[in-house]
């Protein structure tokens, strides 16, 4: 388990990742740059965006002025991501292409397939061209976003280059522990993004108790989570005080008990779901709505 910023977690092809990053979906401008000169002037070594962000060129500013600063590269992990429309061998290419001249830099450190497609053949041609811009050494390592169980057990059948980390909505309530399980069985990261449910983790009342027994935030105690889990947290934040925050982390431990505590939120969820399932006239408005489009 990682104890700092800059600790870093061991990758199935001899890279490491760091433990903690920020993300900069949403941010645009000087506000996307800034965000991310501060966060890596601040210790964060993991900076992760995505083409459809429209944000790369900004956030490829951000990290040149810390180099600029004195921040090796070789110390900076970038990500990015292929995005839907630009499934299939030569559209990824063509996108990588554009998303390294906007990043303006010579590799990434991680490439990942934003979103599955439905049809498997689109997923591994994609996957096909990741191997070769790995091959090329113009990304370190390879990975995918919002990939099941099943869209990876497909995958994993044809690939020559395994995927060395797998990105998905992960938060207490939401942890997606099945798909992390299979990650996991796979010697595959598990990334989490929206790691504090999109800022609304402070409403839930276990993380509110957790937060007031450990003098911590919220959004600390998800994170701290997050971390004891294995998996690599990646809140997002141009606010210079909360990304400080996010990066205080490594101060405290949430033992068993805590654990549990945060855990069991996803049965609470599940238990939630079935009584709304069960009010009169509920299941029918689901259906219709789904049968609606």
């Amino acid at each position: 388990m990682v104890e700092s910023l800059l600790d870093r977690t061991p990758l199935n092809n001899g890279y490491t990742i760091p433990g903690i990053g920020l993300g900069t979906s949403g941010m645009m401008g000087i506000e996307a740059e800034d965000a991310v000169f501060y966060a890596i002037n601040n210790g964060y070594r993991l900076i992760d965006t995505a083409s459809v962000y429209d944000n790369e060129e900004d956030v490829g500013k951000g990290i040149n002025r810390a180099i600029n600063a004195g921040v090796s590269r070789d110390e900076i992990f970038v990500t990015t991501k292929i995005w839907k429309t630009d499934m299939g061998f030569d559209n990824a290419i063509q996108s990588f292409d554009q998303s390294l001249n906007r990043l303006n830099q010579k590799y990434v450190d991680l490439l990942l397939i934003h979103w599955p497609d439905k049809d498997d053949d689109v997923n591994l041609d994609t996957w096909r061209a990741l191997e070769s811009i790995y091959e090329s050494g113009r990304a370190r390592s390879i990975g995918v976003c919002n990939f099941n169980h099943k869209n990876l057990a497909t995958l994993l059948e044809e690939v020559k280059v395994r995927p060395a980390t797998n990105q998905f909505e992960m938060y207490p309530g939401h942890s997606g522990q099945d798909t992390n399980d299979y990650c996991n069985s796979e010697n595959i990261v598990s990334m989490a993004y929206s790691p504090i449910k999109k800022g609304n983790i402070s409403k839930e009342n276990r993380t509110m108790t957790l937060a007031k027994k450990h003098n911590k935030t919220p959004e600390q105690i998800a994170l701290r989570w997050a971390v004891q889990r294995g998996t690599i947290p990646i809140p997002k934040s141009s606010h210079k005080e909360r990304i400080r925050e996010n990066g205080d982390i490594f101060d405290f431990f949430l033992d068993n008990e805590d654990m549990d505590f945060l855990n069991d939120l996803d049965m609470k969820q599940g238990r939630k779901q079935r009584l709304r399932d069960n009010i009169p006239g509920t299941l029918e408005r689901k259906n219709r709505r789904k049968f609606n489009g």
